[in-house]
């Protein structure tokens, strides 16, 4: 009989560890002319909405400033000063993501060309795309379906295993 609590014990830790990895968070940041915007997704893919988003230097240090996901899992921090940043986003039960970023205001616009505008239209032109890799490096690997059919495969060798010796 402790052979069989040891290896439940075992099976349900084992469970325990591939559900907790399976639902990772990732976090992806951008710059814009005002501060900083972004998106925190589940491992797979779903929004972490309503999720507190805090803002720190790169350095550490208290809190700068604190918000909350929305419904899309988007956040929007103000910046008024340059500097290194870290984005920390805490999805609770061990779910937590971070992102770093270089940030510095617009330069003055020059005379002929208007900076802001034309940062801007790049800024909304990149992001989806930011936002598509980010999808694209969320998604299941042929690694995960190999890992996860190991996991099967190996609870199904320890339940033949225990059978077996029951049979003796």
């Amino acid at each position: 009989m402790p052979t069989l609590r040891r290896t439940l014990a075992v099976l349900a830790l084992t469970m325990v560890g591939a559900t907790a990895s399976a639902h990772g968070l990732r976090v992806t940041v951008q710059a814009e002319a005002d501060g900083v915007r972004g998106q925190a997704l589940y491992a797979d893919g779903t929004p972490a909405r309503q999720e507190p988003v805090t803002l720190f230097r790169a350095e550490g240090g208290a809190p700068l400033a604190a918000t909350i996901t929305d419904g899309d899992g988007r956040f929007r921090m103000p910046l008024a000063a340059a500097g290194s940043f870290r984005i920390v986003v805490d999805g609770g039960e061990g779910h937590r993501a971070e992102s770093g970023i270089v940030w510095s205001p617009l330069p003055p616009p020059a005379a002929a060309v208007d900076a802001a505008a034309l940062a801007a239209a790049v800024r909304a032109e990149v992001a989806p795309l930011r936002e598509d890799l980010a999808r694209l490096e969320a998604r299941t690997r042929l690694a995960d379906l190999v890992g996860g059919a190991g996991i099967v495969f190996g609870l199904f060798g320890a339940w033949a295993w225990w059978r077996a010796r029951a049979r003796r």
